[in-house]
C-alpha cells in the first residue's frame, strides 16, 4: 500500500543532508495519476495564493526568505480557491501546519525559532492555522467534508521534545477550532499514534476500513491506519 502523502512538500537539501533524509521514489508521478480520488490541496493553495510558484502540488522554491517576511504576507482569501480542481476529490489530503510552514520559509530557520524566538514562531503558527480554518470551512460551505490531515515534515526524531507541544497540542487545539464543522478529518498514523493519548476516542474492528470513514457524519476525527486501507483494521473514532 503507498502512502498518499508522498512528500508533497519539499525539505531544504542542507536538512535532508544534515539529517539523512529520504525522499519516497515515485512521488511526481502519483500526484499525476490523481490515484482514487486523493487530493494534496493546502499548502499548495497556500503558497499559490502568496504569489509562489508550485508544479504538481510540490512548492518550487521557498516563498519567503524569513519568518518576519513570512508575517508580513498576505493571508488566503477564500476566492482564490479553485474549486474546479477540488470537485474531483472525494477525500482531500490536507497538509499540516508545521508542514506547510516549512514550504514557505526554510525549515533550518523555523527550528531555530523554536529555541530563540518562541513568540515570534508562535505568530507564523497562528497565521497559518488561521489560513488553514479559513480554508476546510470555505471546503465544508461547498459541501466538501472529508479530509484526511498529515504533518510529514514534522517528524519526532528531528523535533524532539518540540513535537508534542508545537504539533501535537497545537493540533489538539486546532481540532477544537473546527469542531463547529460537519467533517469527518482523519489523521495519517504517525501522528495519530501520539494524538489518540490526548483525546477522548472510541474504537472497533472493522471489515472495510477506509468505508467506515467515508460513511462518517457529523464533526468526527478519526484514525488508527492509513486512509487507503480498504482491508479491515481497528477503528478509532471521537464520539
Amino acid at each position: 500500500m503507498k502512502c498518499i502523502r508522498q512528500d508533497d512538500v519539499e525539505v531544504s537539501k542542507e536538512v535532508m543532508d544534515r539529517y539523512d533524509l529520504k525522499s519516497p521514489e515515485d512521488r511526481l508521478s502519483y500526484i499525476l495519476e490523481v490515484k482514487e480520488g486523493f487530493a494534496p490541496v493546502f499548502s499548495n493553495t497556500l503558497f499559490a495564493a502568496m504569489g509562489g510558484a508550485t508544479e504538481y502540488n510540490k512548492v518550487k522554491k521557498i516563498k519567503f526568505a524569513d519568518i518576519d517576511e513570512f508575517l508580513k504576507s498576505e493571508d488566503l482569501r477564500a476566492e482564490r480557491i479553485d474549486f474546479d480542481l477540488l470537485s474531483e476529490a472525494k477525500v482531500y489530503s490536507l497538509d499540516g501546519i508545521f508542514t506547510t510552514l516549512t514550504s514557505l520559509v526554510d525549515m533550518t530557520k523555523v527550528l531555530k525559532h523554536m529555541r530563540r524566538d518562541r513568540e515570534k514562531l508562535e505568530a507564523a503558527f497562528e497565521k497559518v492555522e488561521k489560513n488553514f480554518i479559513l480554508f476546510v470551512e470555505t471546503l465544508a460551505d461547498k459541501g466538501i467534508n472529508r479530509f484526511s490531515y498529515a504533518d510529514p515534515s514534522a517528524m519526532p526524531e528531528i523535533l524532539g521534545k518540540h513535537f508534542d507541544g508545537w504539533i501535537v497540542k497545537r493540533f489538539v487545539n486546532l481540532l477544537n477550532r473546527l469542531s463547529h464543522l460537519d467533517i469527518a478529518i482523519h489523521i495519517c498514523p504517525i501522528l495519530f499514534k501520539t494524538l489518540k493519548e490526548r483525546l477522548e476516542m472510541h474504537s472497533a474492528r472493522v471489515e472495510r476500513y477506509q468505508e467506515a470513514f467515508l460513511r462518517e457524519e457529523g464533526f468526527r476525527v478519526v484514525g488508527g491506519s492509513c486512509i487507503k486501507n480498504k482491508n479491515g483494521a481497528l477503528y478509532y473514532f471521537t464520539a
